[in-house]
């Protein structure tokens, strides 16, 4: 079968409103030989679904990591690494461009060839990451009918990985909606041109972590008060449900998530965001699971090859969706003209061969 494929985005900034674990950049952390960002390239380098990959963080440090890791920038796909910018917005939009075949005006950019390009972003800190999730997660998504494809892992795919008698886990918090609970596992499949309020990802950023009570209520607002329909009940039900799951009231739970259909809240993101947002969700838990504190790296270290058995064998259990390709062709991508064999590859819809 052949795959639709993207040039991928992994970001690895280490800003203000980068969160440390153990005094360190989440990338750098060791787990069994390697640091942390090491398994996540070497699933991007796997991936079917990837034909480059670009890199935006401390140059020096991850290049260093990456020759000690014995990753190679030129086999079996492309790697460019480059300097970090100040924030997480900046360093997508950065690493979006150096993907272009060729410079082009960023007021301009509307209009382009290039308006429809997507990229697959990636999160630096989620070392259980496997190249079949990824493939799965892109060849997934409708990119004909929505420009944002975020990826939503469902609570029954993660219970494998919760704490138990004399073991270690990692307990997630949760978006409680009508249909199920899930954690947004950072997966991005996006068209950057496409999204008209761009900059209201930093904001979001900031106050991402669904564990800290504060950045929920924040988060909420700053989503919900810029939806011109006002549809403060989603915000309210996404805040008491997880309120009353802290307090592990059940009943109270299942009342407020049903104030937040999955659909409704897309709408109303795409409404914040100008653009066409949807939630996908997967069966996969790997990017899920990313290294929040100190607490999940000691687990993660303690079951590390544990649960990448239990992972590897999701990939029977999911097989990846049919595909059709689109014959429409795009240029070829900056990134994607560095080859072992010196031959570019084509670009098709959505920036997709």
């Amino acid at each position: 079968m052949e795959l639709k494929q993207y040039d991928a985005l992994l970001v690895a900034g280490e800003g203000k409103n980068s969160y440390k674990v153990n005094h360190r950049h989440k990338a750098f952390l060791p787990i069994q030989g390697k640091c942390v960002i090491s398994y996540v390239i070497e699933a991007l380098q796997k991936a079917q679904s990837v034909r480059s990959i670009t890199i935006i963080g401390p140059k020096k440090e991850i290049l260093e990591h990456m020759e000690t890791d014995g990753i190679n920038s030129d086999r079996p796909k492309p790697i460019q690494v480059l300097e970090q910018k100040r924030n997480l917005y900046e360093n997508v939009w950065h690493g979006f461009l150096s993907t272009l075949p060729e410079e082009w005006p960023e007021q301009e950019l509307e209009n382009s060839p290039y308006r429809d390009k997507a990229v697959l972003v990636v999160p630096c800190d989620s070392p259980l990451i496997t190249p079949h999730e990824i493939d799965y997660f892109v060849q997934s998504s409708d990119l004909e009918n929505y420009d944002q494809v975020l990826g939503m892992t469902p609570e029954e795919s993660l219970r494998a990985f919760y704490p138990e008698p004399g073991k270690p886990g990692i307990q997630m918090a949760y978006l409680h909606l009508k249909e199920q609970r899930y954690r947004i596992n950072n997966l991005h499949l996006v068209k950057p041109i496409r999204i008209g309020n761009r900059h209201h990802i930093q904001q979001m950023y900031h106050y991402r972590y669904q564990r800290n009570f504060k950045n929920v209520i924040l988060f909420g607002w700053e989503i919900i008060g810029k939806d011109k329909k006002g549809r403060y009940r989603f915000y309210i039900g996404l805040l008491l449900g997880l309120f009353f799951s802290w307090l592990n009231i059940q009943f109270l739970v299942r009342f407020f998530r049903s104030w937040v259909p999955k659909r409704g809240l897309e709408d109303c993101i795409s409404n914040i965001m100008d653009t066409r947002f949807m939630g996908l969700e997967s069966p996969f838990p790997g990017a899920a699971l990313d290294i929040d504190n100190a607490r999940d790296y000691e687990a993660i270290k303690l079951r590390f090859k544990e649960w990448q058995d239990t992972l590897n064998q999701l990939a029977d259990l999911h097989p990846l969706p049919v595909t059709r390709r689109d014959p429409a062709q795009w240029p070829v991508t900056a990134s994607s003209r560095k080859s072992s064999s010196g031959i570019g590859l084509p670009q098709v819809d959505a920036g997709a061969t």
